[in-house]
C-alpha cells in the first residue's frame, strides 16, 4: 500500500535582517578588519554598476582580492570562528525548540505524523553560518561559498546566491532534491513532491526576499515579512502586504508571545490541518483502489 509522504512542513528563512540584527559580514569580517560597512557596500554597489557585475559576486571577490584580505586571508576556519559575534533578534535561539514542540503537539492532536524542517537561504557566507549557535536546527543551509586551497585560503567563488537565484532552493526543498548535484529541472508530478508549496513558509525582511516571497505565495505557500522590533512597519513591508506578496508583516521578535510567533503558529496550524485533510483523502483513495 502506498504511503502518504507529503507530511513535511518547511520553514525557510533569510538570515541578515531576518534572524540577525545586522549583516553577518558587518558583525564579523568588518568588525575584525576595521572596515566601515556603509562604505564597503557603497563601493561594491558602484563597482557592480560600473562594471556590469553581479553585486554578490562583486562583494565576494573583494573579500578575496582586496589588499587587506591578501595580507590576512579569510580562511574557512577564520570565518566560522567569527560566527560567535553574530547577534540575533529577540528570542531567536529559543524559537526553534519552541516551534518544533508546537507542531509536535498539533500533529498529536490530529493523530498524524508531521515533520517540521528549517532551512536557511542566504546571500551571506556559508562558512560563517556553519559557526552560528543555531546551526544545529537547520536541515540545510544554502549560502555563498568559496573554493579553498590546501592551506585554507580562498581560491575563487564556488557558490554565489543573489536575490533571484535564491528561488532555486525553494524548488529543491519542494522536490526533495537538496543536493546541488541533483537536477531540479525535470518534470515532477505535484503528488510526488516531498514538500508541496502549500506546506511551506518563507520568512524574510525586504527587497532581496521578494522573489522567494512571490514564488512561495504564487504556488500556494505562505510568506511573512519582518522588520526591526521597536520601529513602525517600514513602507517597503507595507507595500509587500498591499501587493499581496506576503500574507503578514510583523516585528522580528521571536519570543513565544510575540506577534510574529503567533502568526507563524496560526499558519502552521492551518498547514497541519490541511495535511490531515490530504492524508484522509489519500487514505480513502488507496482503500478503494
Amino acid at each position: 500500500m502506498a504511503k502518504f509522504h507529503q507530511n513535511v512542513i518547511a520553514l525557510c528563512y533569510d538570515f541578515d535582517g531576518t534572524l540577525s540584527q545586522q549583516s553577518m559580514q558587518e558583525a564579523t569580517i568588518f568588525a575584525e578588519y576595521g572596515i566601515q560597512g556603509r562604505q564597503f557596500w557603497k563601493r561594491t554597489d558602484r563597482e557592480a554598476k560600473e562594471q556590469g557585475y553581479d553585486k554578490v559576486l562583486c562583494y565576494l571577490n573583494r573579500l578575496i582580492f582586496d589588499q587587506k584580505f591578501r595580507k590576512k586571508p579569510l580562511t574557512e576556519s577564520r570565518l566560522t570562528a567569527m560566527a560567535h559575534k553574530v547577534r540575533y533578534y529577540p528570542g531567536v535561539e529559543g524559537f526553534f525548540p519552541h516551534i518544533n514542540e508546537f507542531v509536535k503537539r498539533e500533529a498529536s492532536g490530529l493523530g498524524i505524523g508531521i515533520t517540521l524542517e528549517h532551512y536557511l537561504i542566504s546571500s551571506g557566507m556559508k562558512a560563517i553560518l556553519n559557526g552560528v549557535t543555531i546551526r544545529e536546527h537547520f536541515k540545510e543551509i544554502y549560502a555563498c561559498e568559496y573554493e579553498y586551497r590546501a592551506d585554507g585560503t580562498p581560491r575563487c567563488v564556488k557558490m554565489a546566491i543573489n536575490d533571484t537565484t535564491k528561488t532555486q532552493f525553494l524548488f529543491r526543498i519542494n522536490k526533495g532534491k537538496l543536493r546541488l548535484d541533483q537536477d531540479i529541472n525535470g518534470h515532477m508530478d505535484d503528488e510526488a513532491r516531498r514538500v508541496p508549496f502549500r506546506n511551506m513558509i518563507y520568512v524574510g525582511d525586504g527587497k532581496s526576499d521578494v522573489p522567494c516571497m512571490s514564488v512561495t505565495n504564487k504556488n500556494g505557500g505562505y510568506a511573512v515579512a519582518v522588520y526591526p522590533p521597536g520601529r513602525k512597519a517600514p513602507k517597503g513591508c507595507l507595500q509587500l502586504l498591499q501587493a499581496n506578496r506576503v500574507h503578514a508583516i510583523a516585528p522580528a521578535d521571536f519570543t513565544p508571545e510575540s506577534l510574529l510567533v503567533q502568526i507563524l503558529k496560526t499558519t502552521l496550524k492551518t498547514i497541519a490541518q490541511n495535511i490531515a485533510l490530504q492524508h484522509s483523502i489519500f487514505s480513502q483513495k488507496n482503500r478503494y483502489s
